[in-house]
């Protein structure tokens, strides 16, 4: 089967929602019934958090949602700041070989501003002159922008702007991937309250369930196909995670450390390692967090450079694998249609494709980096199984890619 246009979504599914669904239909509105392929965040969160549920049960929930081909982001993209995630998500997207647009949200309704300040380029004096002031990346961003041509001030309003630049930027360096920008519909990115009748954000919605389960406001913000499978996951198990397990493992292993081999191990800079072990018998991982943000240093940095921290080895540093390209794509779940692409994926991706996990998987690694990298996602699941089932059983290496049979249109 040959596919003109195939579009990718660079996506955390955390949980698929009715915004999610509005993305694929305006995809679909304007290039017509086109496949999608999502590269989704596996074990760990871009916020730095664990998901709701692990990754081949929210494969699940988007193959039903209307994807037709789910990826798994590697951790050494999901940890990273909004350029690393997005630039590791649009690698992988277009070393498929079949992928031809790259679609994302947006509160700009002209996104061309967007594509124009993407191209603007800073000296490395003005960025230092900027960051010197104790101004976060973004914000720092926003003033140089905004000092260049004031009509950029408005881009800066929403975090959709802040990533879609940074995809619009990755672009550059894969030019055989066309953006398809989306007009964000509903409530804001981040917003912490479900309104009646409106697109929610993920944000929200996760709230609701953590603290109420299975409510009204939780299932109108659902996908209609996906509602009967999200009822059997919380029956199964409900979401979270052991935060005294979690407290534990990073006091023990940041006792036992010194700032040298923070900064040896993770994305640290400008001395942020030593603020983290300085602060390391505050008390719990959120005091820890609290203890160490800043304006400069946002919590999810820092929740960030913890789970590197805690995945990282001296044989393994987290920094060093984080700073190779995409190594691999690895194969979470798919439909008929994703089972087509996959066969054309065989043919055409310029990166291993992998489905299965086996035992010597890791001995057979075509290169260091790659052992490094595939190692760092079999730990990141390791330990998110270990923080909400009290336990490890190696899901990569028994979990197959999931078939969903039915075809959302």
């Amino acid at each position: 089967m040959d596919f003109c246009s195939v579009v990718g979504i660079v996506a955390e599914y955390n949980p698929f929602h009715r915004g999610h669904r509005y993305q694929l239909d305006q995809v679909r509105q304007a290039l017509g019934p086109v496949p999608v392929v999502a590269v989704m965040s596996g074990s760990l969160t871009q916020r730095g958090q664990l998901p709701l549920w692990d990754k081949w049960q929210r494969t699940v929930l988007a193959l039903l949602g209307g994807v037709d081909l789910i990826l798994e982001l590697p951790v050494t993209g999901s940890l990273q700041s909004a350029q690393g995630f997005a630039r590791t998500g649009t690698a992988l997207l277009s070393a498929t070989g079949v992928v031809t647009h790259l679609s994302f949200g947006c509160e700009a309704e002209n996104p061309e501003p967007l594509v124009q300040l993407a191209r603007e380029r800073f000296t490395p004096e003005a960025w230092q002159q900027a960051l010197s002031r104790g101004l976060s990346y973004a914000k720092a961003a926003q003033e140089l922008a905004v000092r260049r041509n004031p009509a950029y001030g408005v881009l800066f309003s929403g975090s959709n702007n802040l990533l879609a630049l940074e995809y619009l930027k990755a672009l550059e360096d894969f030019p055989r991937l066309s953006p398809l920008p989306i007009h964000r519909s509903g409530t804001a990115y981040g917003d912490t309250t479900l309104e009646k009748g409106q697109l929610p954000s993920a944000t929200a919605l996760r709230r609701e369930i953590l603290e109420h389960g299975m409510t009204e406001a939780v299932r109108t913000g659902l996908v209609e196909e996906e509602v009967p499978r999200f009822r059997q996951y919380l029956k199964d198990r409900e979401p979270g995670f052991q935060a005294r397990q979690l407290d534990a493992l990073l006091s023990w292993t940041l006792e036992t450390a010194t700032p040298r081999d923070i900064a040896a191990r993770t994305q640290v800079s400008e001395g942020l390692e030593e603020r983290i072990w300085k602060n390391r018998r505050s008390g719990s991982s959120r005091q820890l967090v609290e203890a160490c943000s800043t304006k400069r240093y946002p919590a999810s940095r820092i929740r960030r450079l913890l789970w590197q921290w805690l995945l990282s080895s001296e044989e393994i540093p987290f920094a060093s694998a984080a700073s190779a390209p995409p190594q691999y794509i690895r194969v979470l779940g798919f439909n008929e249609t994703g089972r087509q692409l996959l066969k054309a994926m065989k043919k055409r991706a310029t990166l291993p494709l992998l489905t299965t996990i086996q035992k010597d998987t890791l001995k057979k690694a075509p290169a260091p980096v790659f052992r490094q990298q595939l190692t760092l996602d079999l730990r990141a699941q390791d330990l998110y199984e270990l923080l909400t089932e009290e336990r490890i059983t190696g899901k990569d290496y028994k979990e197959r890619p999931v078939m969903v049979s039915k075809k959302i249109p």
